[in-house]
């Protein structure tokens, strides 16, 4: 009954924990947009017929806006590849406790004060469902959606399955471990190979950014654009404003994505190069 209790509360705090992730950015979301809304608001008020300034506090409220809960997001990226990372050498190290002739349980007790960086929390977590007799089935399930990993929840139901055809648990878990470490010496090889695709990003970036401060400041003062098209004169500026952080944003989602594999891991990238980009464009107009 006691033990029947314990899991029960366990699984009430997964869900309040959850339930809390889940406020919490869309809280920071939130908040972040209704400062970011009154950086704008002030910004028309009071700086709107100055132009350079009135782009720079433009920018800085866009900012406010979109830094936080993607600051958030990316965090829970990095922390999803940091468990992903470690949970090959979790495997194997189970593996090899059951292969000296531990039982299940007692390969993970044996684990649980390991050093797993940011796996180790739910290392522990493991251990103790599966001394309050949770079957192991349902403990690696649980630990694959609490991390949100869509990775760590095929490997799950790999194993899963794979013991559920009849193989005994060590070889499974070898199996699943050398498979997993296969496939992050290839996303490291991808990584390194990509690397200078990245710096090519950054250069390609920087050299059209010399392009759009060269055409402003020296190419259309040349022309003669008459008096009907002076306003047209004037809009080119912040024209060009935009299109340099549009491809500052878009260069950096495109160098994360080469470089890690997914949109989110571009988000530094992105914000790095909007951020100088239009900074310059401003400043040198």
């Amino acid at each position: 009954m006691k033990k029947n209790k314990g899991i029960i509360e366990a699984l009430r705090s997964q869900i309040k924990e959850k339930h809390s992730d889940r406020v919490d950015i869309i809280a920071v979301g939130l908040i972040s947009a209704f400062v970011g809304l009154i950086i704008e608001y002030i910004n028309i008020q009071l700086f709107v017929n100055h132009g350079e300034m009135f782009a720079l506090v433009s920018l800085f409220g866009i900012l406010v806006i979109l830094v936080p809960p993607l600051s958030i997001k990316y965090y829970r990226f990095s922390i999803t590849k940091k468990l992903e990372e470690s949970f090959p050498k979790f495997l194997s190290d189970v593996t090899s406790n059951i292969k000296s002739g531990m039982t299940l349980p007692q390969a993970l007790r044996a684990l649980q004060y390991d050093s797993y960086g940011k796996l180790g929390p739910y290392v522990k977590e493991i251990n103790a469902k599966i001394s309050w007799g949770v079957p192991f089935n349902k403990v690696l399930l649980n630990f694959a959606k609490k991390t949100e990993s869509p990775n760590l929840t095929r490997t799950a139901r790999s194993i899963i399955e794979a013991h559920r055809s009849g193989g005994t648990m060590d070889t499974v878990l070898q199996a699943v471990s050398e498979s997993l470490y296969e496939l992050e010496r290839i996303k490291k090889e991808r990584s390194s190979s990509v690397y200078s695709q990245m710096l090519n990003g950054y250069m390609i970036f920087f050299i059209f950014l010399s392009v759009m401060i060269g055409m402003s400041r020296f190419l259309l003062p040349t022309f003669n654009f008459g008096d009907g098209n002076s306003g047209f004169a004037d809009t080119l500026p912040a024209i060009f404003r935009n299109i340099v952080l549009i491809q500052g944003v878009f260069a950096g989602l495109t160098i994360g994505k080469m470089s890690e594999g997914r949109i989110i891991a571009g988000v530094k990238h992105a914000i790095v190069l909007a951020v100088v980009g239009f900074t310059v464009v401003v400043l040198a107009g």
